[in-house]
């Protein structure tokens, strides 16, 4: 509890492991390769929305009716720090607890820390052609609350400070990426109220099962069949946070 009031979360970035079928959902690597903590969190980072239109315009006309035409993926930009001056101690493992992460970094103060091998090290996970998939590996960002399934759009590293016979001891990487979801995430994303699939959905203060069901079913009166697939004894009372199911409409309606 003591370190908790404390606790510094690092941004962090996981690969996916590779997939056979587009259409199977991501699973993250476990493996330590494949995962990548920043040595400072940036400062601020950007989510980008984008909406694409079709404008219609006759001709002698001052102007036309946007036609939706799709949603581009969102993109995700930030900046970070690749420090080897060691005024920034690197990234431990144990450097979200600040206590233990300093004596961590004071412990593991022989091991230098050098910007070029970082850059490697970063660049193969977010960058690097995998010849077994035949493209760079998709990726996890998760920061606190912030959790991006996404792959790297574009990089660019700004060095700005050197040793004297040139090594880089300080670099500032500006990155984009971009959203990216498998076929099977996205078809159920698009089709988020459709009763043709099983949503679950958290009980939140005011709820009532008739209110939940027709949201997603345009049927209220199914709230009973949605209780017997739950086994939920008083519907009547449904108690926040609980996780209900709701099937589709035809398992939800008896024959």
């Amino acid at each position: 509890m003591l370190f908790d009031q404390g606790k510094l979360e690092k941004m962090t970035i996981r690969a996916f492991k590779p997939r056979s079928n587009p259409k199977d959902p991501p699973k993250v690597s476990d493996d330590p390769k494949d995962t990548y903590v920043v040595q400072v969190n940036p400062n601020s980072y950007t989510l980008n929305h984008l909406l694409e239109y079709k404008y219609q315009q006759g001709q002698g006309f001052s102007g036309g009716e946007a036609k939706y035409d799709k949603s581009l993926p969102t993109t995700l930009q930030f900046e970070f720090l690749f420090d080897g001056t060691g005024v920034v101690p690197p990234p431990s493992e144990l450097g979200d607890i600040p206590l233990i992460g300093a004596i961590a970094s004071a412990l593991s103060g022989s091991t230098e820390f050098k910007v070029k091998d970082e850059i490697d090290k970063f660049n193969n996970l977010v960058y690097k052609f995998d010849g077994k998939i035949h493209r760079p590996r998709e990726l996890l960002l998760i920061w606190g609350y912030l959790v991006f399934p996404c792959v790297l759009a574009s990089i660019n590293y700004r060095f700005t400070l050197f040793k004297p016979d040139g090594t880089p001891l300080r670099a500032i990487a500006s990155c984009s990426f971009s959203e990216s979801s498998s076929d099977a995430e996205r078809e159920q994303k698009d089709n988020a109220t459709s009763p043709d699939l099983t949503h679950l959905r958290e009980v939140h203060a005011g709820d009532t099962l008739p209110l939940m069901t027709d949201h997603i079913y345009g049927k209220p009166d199914l709230y009973l069949e949605v209780a017997r697939v739950n086994k939920l004894v008083n519907f009547r009372r449904l108690r926040t946070g609980t996780q209900i199911a709701f099937p589709p409409v035809d398992k939800a309606v008896k024959p």
